[in-house]
């Protein structure tokens, strides 16, 4: 047989090797295969900013089509709502002024905390130090959605920034409302980003 083949001319090899390692299962080559499920892609908001409110201690860029909502709570903290109207999604920030011992204790309970969220899944963290100073650590979990971002950002004195972005609620299949969202996670993390760039003290 070794012999035979080797006297055929290359297109009859090809084709017999073809009949004898063909399909044998019966199945038809053209049967149709489900695609997967389309989504409409979220339009995205233009990277452009503005400061959150003048009334802020701090520089807080966010992205210029959010709403922002600021409350009080007492004397140390401050809360402010950055609304993505057009995402359906909301990231939460608290600002604080603590002493030094506080605030170690807050930066420790807020990692803690960001790994409660993050459920074990697998998280990318980006550390950046804006030129003022302040550092920050932004948390991504794309598999976590109710809390795909968090921040945390300090100046290790006196400031404490920290924050998650809360998505709308799943439609009940998570790995296709994960495909959804993504590009909205990352639209956020681009905000994110810039915010940490170029947050400082006034």
């Amino acid at each position: 047989m070794k012999r035979l083949l080797l006297m055929l001319p290359t297109f009859a090899v090809a084709a017999i090797f073809i009949i004898l390692t063909g399909d044998c299962s019966g199945k038809r080559a053209d049967t149709a295969v489900p695609r997967r499920t389309a989504y409409p892609r979220v339009e995205l908001y233009d990277s452009a900013y503005r400061q959150a409110s003048d009334s802020l201690p701090v520089v807080l860029m966010v992205n210029d089509s959010a709403t922002v909502d600021i409350a009080s709570h007492g004397d140390e903290a401050i809360w402010i709502d950055v609304r993505y109207p057009r995402y359906g999604a909301v990231l939460r920030l608290t600002l604080s002024r603590l002493d030094k011992e506080a605030l170690d204790r807050a930066i420790t309970n807020r990692h803690e905390r960001m790994a409660l969220n993050a459920g074990g899944l697998r998280s990318t963290v980006t550390t950046l130090t804006a030129p003022a100073g302040l550092s920050s650590e932004i948390v991504e979990t794309p598999g976590a959605m109710v809390t795909p971002l968090q921040i945390i950002a300090t100046d290790s004195t006196a400031l404490l920034l920290t924050g998650a972005l809360e998505m709308p609620p799943a439609s009940g299949d998570d790995d296709n409302d994960a495909e959804r969202y993504m590009p909205v996670v990352k639209g956020v993390e681009r905000d994110l980003m810039h915010m940490a760039k170029h947050l400082k003290l006034k």
